[in-house]
């Protein structure tokens, strides 16, 4: 007959501390009575068979749970073993019931695992994780020790599939995805040879097909990236994984997204059923949410759209305060400032871009002040403030009176109704265009969109290479620490240019990398030659040396007399083409050079262009030379991105950008008595330039 209690004797209880206990066997464990009250250790939390310690007279009982161990002293041996017989016996039921439970529900884990790996789609880490874990409750519904001592050969067989997928899912995953991936590509064969007038390279297939979470591709210049983003939607609508209206398509500027939506409609009108996808921009975006939200889209104030008319507002509302003598005071002493030192020019213009970061970042004044702690110059930051809450309190009044608000209150107030979920996220596809130029609060609105829908994806394409917009809030790290940002990514390098030939790539992929932070990647030329692709030419006067350059490139294009050789003047400040429009000098010019195509612009404006031939003037050494030696004021630090700690990071790669506008030549214009430390470099580095085209001219 089973044993079903056992009683301590009460001089054990003597020897071994307590006067009685009593341990019973239940139907959902081991019962203990220690004389005042009763405790329930159940099966579901035993580790282990229950063991006996047998000693000279006595013997011992230890029940093993995941957090502790119980030991219950003192017991004749002869009935403990019985009672153990019986208590083990009833453990072995209980875990081969939940055996029978675990492997009905293993069997269609199983299933589910196989139908993931052998899928006709991109697998993404989220469904893997989501899989992994449920591998992982599985098994811990049984502890492993009894799992091994009590299951059948099959339910093991099972079991051990499931624990092998947790411990090579990531491999397994890769495998598959792989293969996807080349069967994809073939079976798409046509449809990426003709989406655009020439067929995409594989790398940019393999951007297109990856679908993983979050996917970053770094698209170097000239390496197809409007090509890749097209691609990209067309894909997803071929393979009719989504609708065009639940893809949502970034891009920074008004134009841009105009010139992606006309070349995107083009390219997919023969694939859609209705309308392509909408490229928005990200204020636009805004406004969609708000209106969404609210009923109606808000009014935007002009100043979004127009510096100039808000800086003459800045300056409006300085010069009415100036008529307080305190405020008076104040200004000048915070002008007078004998390490930063402010005509009232600089003043004002210092105010107008402190305001619009201040909003940008969304900070409270009280907010800013801790923030500002680490400034040392506490005196500097008070007046700051002092003659700063006045402007904003104006600002933000006019802006009341009039019911507008400006692109960061729009932002701001988006964020707010997507984080709270007053705003339902419709898109399950959203593609990024110039992600490198992305700031933070973009970033989070980014997040609070996919946060909202598991199954959104985020395409992004940028190339750290080119962020030369610091000063407007981007933020370079965001791409830097994608993964770390967003979680589970893909990353693909777009690798081949169809712009620049090897010669300039050479240059400028070597320049841009002598910053270890950047992003390494290699980038191969459609374009291959054999000599220098890059001249300097070594004058004192800029003007001369630019018309050496045109003089060069109008003889090359003599050849070509039916059509025009464009011509990209570029310079790091404006002022330097000196006090003449743009339009009225590339008039000037086109009358001496009308072989020639000839546009003058900053080199920060023509991101994004392309030319047959970039000469850059200005290369001098100085606080307005290139690289730009000019100071950000600490005041603005606050407000902006963490600086980068080598020496002037953002302007090398402001400098790749104009090395990377040309598609045949680059001519880069110096004074030799003060040379850009970016032209030393060239020459002391023997950078594979050429330096004596124009020797005999001198």
């Amino acid at each position: 007959m089973k044993n079903y209690e056992v009683k301590r004797s009460w001089f054990a209880g003597v020897l071994f501390g307590q006067q009685e206990t009593v341990l019973t066997l239940r139907t959902g464990g081991l019962q203990v009575f220690d004389g005042k009250k009763k405790a329930i250790l159940p099966f579901s939390r035993m580790t282990a068979v229950l063991a006996i310690t047998r000693g000279l007279f006595w013997s011992h009982l230890t029940v093993t749970t995941a957090k502790k161990s119980y030991r219950y002293k003192g017991f004749s041996v002869s009935r403990l073993r019985q009672f153990s017989a019986s208590l083990n016996e009833g453990l072995q039921q209980y875990i081969q019931q939940q055996l029978k439970a675990d492997d009905a529900n293993a069997q269609i884990l199983k299933s589910d695992i196989r139908a993931f790996l052998n899928a006709s789609c991109y697998r993404r880490d989220s469904q893997r994780r989501q899989l992994v874990q449920r591998c992982r409750q599985l098994l811990a519904a049984t502890p492993s020790q009894l799992r091994e001592q009590f299951a059948t050969s099959a339910q093991q067989s099972v079991l051990k599939y499931l624990s092998d997928f947790i411990a090579a899912s990531g491999e397994k995953v890769k495998r598959s995805n792989a293969k996807f991936v080349r069967e994809e590509a073939l079976r798409f064969q046509s449809f990426f040879d003709t989406i655009e007038k020439n067929p995409l390279t594989t790398a940019q297939r393999r951007a297109c097909i990856v679908s993983e979470d979050h996917n970053l591709v770094l698209a170097g210049a000239g390496t197809g990236k409007t090509s890749t983003m097209i691609g990209r939607a067309g894909y997803l609508l071929a393979t009719e994984q989504t609708a065009p209206e639940q893809i949502l398509m970034l891009a920074y500027a008004k134009k841009a997204a105009g010139e992606m939506q006309e070349r995107q409609d083009q390219c997919l009108h023969t694939i859609l059923q209705k309308q392509a996808p909408a490229i928005k921009t990200f204020h636009a975006l805004g406004l969609e949410i708000i209106g969404k939200v609210d009923g109606k889209r808000p009014a935007i104030t002009s100043f979004a759209e127009d510096n100039v008319a808000f800086a003459r507002f800045v300056t409006d509302v300085i010069n009415r305060l100036m008529a307080n003598a305190a405020y008076k005071s104040k200004a000048a002493q915070f002008c007078a400032n004998r390490h930063h030192p402010k005509s009232a020019a600089e003043f004002s213009q210092l105010m107008a871009d402190f305001l619009m970061l201040f909003k940008q970042s969304y900070l409270t004044l009280d907010e800013l002040s801790v923030k500002a702690g680490k400034y040392t110059d506490v005196q500097r930051f008070s007046l700051l403030m002092a003659l700063f809450e006045p402007l904003l309190s104006a600002y933000q009044q006019y802006l009341a009176e009039r019911n507008e608000i400006d692109f960061a209150d729009m932002i701001g107030k988006a964020i707010s109704y997507v984080e709270s979920g007053r705003y339902q996220s419709p898109y399950q596809h959203i593609l990024v265009d110039e992600f490198q130029d992305i700031s933070q609060e973009r970033a989070r609105l980014i997040k609070a969109l996919l946060t909202q829908r598991s199954d959104t994806v985020l395409f992004a394409v940028g190339d750290d290479w080119q962020s030369i917009y610091r000063f407007t809030g981007s933020d370079i790290s965001i791409t830097r620490q994608f993964k770390k940002m967003f979680g589970a990514s893909a990353i693909t390098a777009l690798d081949t240019t169809f712009r620049f030939n090897n010669k300039i790539g050479d240059v400028a992929s070597a320049f841009v990398l002598k910053n270890p932070d950047q992003i390494k990647k290699t980038i191969n030329s459609v374009f291959v030659i054999s000599d220098p692709a890059i001249s300097l030419i070594r004058i004192p006067a800029s003007e001369r040396g630019l018309h050496l350059a045109l003089n060069a490139i109008s003889q090359k294009a003599s050849g070509q007399p039916n059509q025009k050789t464009t011509v990209a003047v570029l310079a790091r400040f404006n002022f330097i083409f000196g006090n003449e429009s743009h339009g009225t000098l590339k008039q000037q010019m086109e009358r001496q050079y009308p072989q020639l195509d000839i546009e003058f612009m900053s080199v920060h404006a023509s991101k994004g262009k392309e030319a047959d031939y970039v000469i850059t003037l200005g290369l001098t050494n100085g606080k307005y030379g290139f690289p730009s030696q000019k100071e950000t004021d600490p005041i603005l630090e606050f407000l902006l991105p963490e600086k980068e700690t080598f020496s002037y990071a953002e302007e090398r790669r402001l400098f790749y950008v104009a090395l990377t506008r040309a598609r045949h030549r680059v001519y880069l214009v110096y004074h030799p008595a003060e040379p850009s430390p970016f032209i030393s470099e060239l020459i002391n580095q023997k950078y594979p330039v050429c330096t004596d085209e124009f020797v005999s001219a001198f």
